[in-house]
Parts: structure tokens; sequence; C-alpha cells
């Protein structure tokens, strides 16, 4: 007979192997982005982990969970799963969990825009997972690291630590890594205005997610590659796949993504003259953004709907939108923003013939230069010194008109008799 104890025993342990068939299942769906189907089979999990007392179960299933709603773009949520779950590691004195918690919630704060506290995390992490031993995490912080640093347009030392990083994911045969940081090598390329060389890391990054079955890479390469033809002025093409990436974004629940595809079609309405059209999607797509609380896109959003009212001769609102639009810019450290928005005000006084107010945004827009935004140096300062001059030529052509028709007045009314009135 066996004993009641021995038959507890199996009863735990079956119900435990079930758990963790749930916890793996939950996974797999996340990594293919299935949020919905994993969101179901990890709270179940994690349930049966607690019924059964296994705290580090319950702990990873929430951790998982957690960065679940962080790729939903829920970042409320995942963070107070993931300040839970690092809670429960800390308790257990598990370092690797909850060193994988600070990890998300740096990454949290990097998809806000909160660049300085997202950096001092995750250079934190960094450490800790090389202290013990974890070299994908490791590589993970260091590629979240460049991404910071595309971000703020400091190009170089983007690339290198990326290109570390991919090093570091092949070395250790972690491909969804390595297609990630050539991923993130192209959009630094793509930033840099070298078309060529982004297409085809895409093209190639883009490749490798759909062999390994992310659609979220996949679709994150497919907005890029759009963004690319929007740039060299394919506007149609740009707009199919642009279209395409959206509705794979809507489609795995991606809110961050699908917004920035539709911030996306709006500037190629905008570079088409669809005013219109495209305000409408600019407002939508900044909504969106200040939805789930990404400060960056939401600043872009409104810079292009100051645009739109510079170049709808609507200069009053324009530069109200401008205005704020550099403020959002420089709170997050976006250089290039910021001085793309000091562009489009200097082009605004300008055109109102305040000569010296836009000499002032010429100086500060060479911010371009600083940033090694090369296409941005070679337009912006240019563009708007040669309209200056254009100005100063006209207002001293306007001098000296006035001043010889004044002359023909004065003989003209001398022999008429007419009185003077000024002009």
């Amino acid at each position: 007979m066996v004993p009641e104890t021995q038959i507890q025993f199996e009863e735990i342990e079956d119900q435990w192997r079930a758990a963790q068939c749930s916890q793996r299942l939950g996974d797999i769906h996340g990594l293919q982005g299935r949020y919905s189907e994993a969101a179901e089979m990890l709270s179940n999990a994690q349930s049966q982990f607690e019924k059964i007392g296994d705290q580090l179960g319950a702990a990873q299933c929430l951790q998982s969970l957690g960065e679940i709603h962080r790729m939903q773009s829920r970042y409320s949520e995942a963070a107070d799963m993931l300040s839970n779950a690092l809670s429960q590691f800390e308790k257990i004195g598990n370092q690797l969990g909850a060193a994988k918690c600070l990890q998300m919630l740096g990454e949290i704060h990097r998809m806000q825009s909160r660049n300085s506290e997202a950096a001092d995390m995750l250079t934190n992490v960094q450490s800790q997972f090389e202290k013990i031993g974890d070299q994908l995490g490791a590589a993970q912080c260091l590629q979240r690291l460049g991404e910071i640093h595309r971000m703020q347009s400091r190009y170089s030392e983007a690339a290198d630590m990326v290109s570390n990083a991919q090093s570091q994911f092949e070395k250790i045969g972690h491909q969804l890594g390595a297609a990630q940081c050539l991923q993130s090598l192209g959009n630094i390329h793509r930033m840099q205005s070298r078309y060529s060389e982004a297409a085809d890391m895409l093209s190639n990054a883009h490749s490798q997610f759909e062999k390994i079955g992310d659609q979220l890479g996949a679709a994150q390469c497919l907005k890029s590659l759009g963004n690319i033809h929007s740039m060299q002025d394919r506007y149609s093409e740009a707009a199919d796949m642009l279209s395409n990436a959206q509705s794979q974004f809507e489609k795995i629940g991606d809110q961050l993504g699908a917004a920035q595809c539709l911030q996306s079609l709006g500037n190629i309405h905008k570079m088409q003259d669809r005013y219109s059209e495209a305000a409408d999607m600019l407002t939508n797509a900044q909504s969106q953004f200040e939805k789930i609380g990404n400060q960056l896109g939401a600043a872009q959003c409104l810079q292009s709907l100051g645009d739109i009212h510079r170049m709808q001769d609507r200069y009053s609102e324009a530069a109200d939108m401008l205005s704020n639009a550099l403020s959002q810019f420089e709170m997050i450290g976006d250089q290039l923003g910021a001085a793309q928005c000091l562009q489009s005000l200097g082009e605004i006084h300008r055109m109102q013939d305040r000569y010296s107010e836009a000499a002032d945004m010429v100086s500060n827009a060479r911010q371009f230069e600083k940033i090694g935004d090369q296409l941005g140096a070679a337009r912006s300062p240019d563009k708007v010194q040669k309209g200056i001059s254009e100005n100063h030529k006209a207002q001293k052509f306007y001098t000296n008109f006035r001043f010889h028709f004044k002359q023909a007045k004065f003989f003209c009314l001398c022999f008429s008799g007419q009185p003077d009135s000024a002009l």
C-alpha cells in the first residue's frame, strides 16, 4: 500500500510539472507576440505555483506578465508587476531574477524617454549580470545602453556599444539578440542618412526575425524600411510598408509600434502637402503616445503639427507648438529634435522679417553639427542663412525704393499742388 504522504508528494509534483508547462508555453507565446494567450497561461501558472508554495515559480510568472505588459506599452501596470516580482526575488535571495526585473524596469524608463534614469539603472544591472556570470543579461544591457545613445543622437558611441553586444550575442549563440543588434545598427545608419547600408541591415534583420518567429522584430524592421523609403521620397512604397507594419503591430497588441507607424504615415501626408489628413493622423498619434507615456513620440508629433501650421502661414500657432515641442525635447535630452525645432522657429522668424531673431536661431541650430547629424548640418543653418541673406537684399532694395519713390513723389507734388501723405 502506497503511503498517503507519498501520494500527496506525487500530486504536488504533478501540479508543479503542470505549472511549469503552463509557464513555459506562456513564455513561448510571449516571444511570438501572442500576448493574450501568453498572459492567460502565465496567470494560470502563477496561481498553481502559489497554491503549492513555489515562490520562485510564482515570481518568475509575475516577472513574465510584467514583461508582456511592457511589450504592449502598458508601462504603469508593467512597472507595478516588475517591482512586485523584484521584491519577491530579493526576499528569496534570487539575484538573477532581481537583476532581470531591474533590467526591465530600466527598459521601461528608456521607452518613456527617461534616458538618464534608464542609463543609470541599466549600467548598474549590467555590472550585476557580469558579477553573477550572466553573459546574456550583460549583453542585453549593453544593447539597450547603445539604444539610449542612439536616441540621444550619439551615434558613434551607440554603434560601438551595439556592435560589442552583437558580438557577445553571437558568441553565446543567441540569435534573437544578434538580430536585434543588427536592427539597431541599421537604425543608426538610417538616422545618419546612410540609407543604402541601413536598408541592407534592416532587410537582413527582418529575415532573421521571420526565421525565428519574432513578429515584433519583423514589424519593427518593416517600419524602419518604410521610413527609409519615405526619406528617399518614395512615398507610395513607404505608405504600403508602414500600413502593413501598423497592422502587424495592432495584431500583436504593440501600441507603441502602431502609434509610430501612424506618426510616419501622417508625416508622409505632410510631405505631400495633404495637410488636413496629416494633421488628423498626427493628432491621433500624439494622443496614443501620451496615453502610453511616450514623451518622445508625443513631442515629435507636436513638432510635425507645428511645421504643418508653419507651411500654412499660420505662424502664431506654429511658433507656440514648436516652442512647446522644443521644451519637451530639451527635457528628455533629445538634441536632434530640439535643433530641428530651432530650425523651424528660425524659418518662422525669417518669414516674418524678424532677421535678428532668425539669425540667433541659425546660430543655435548649429547643434546639428555638434551631434553629428550631417543632413541637418548641411541643410538647416545654410537654408536659414540663405533666406536671411535674401531678405537682407530685399530689405535694402525696399529701402532704396522708398527713398527714390519719395523723391519722385516730392517732384510730382511740387507741380500738382496735392497734399503729401505718409508712406
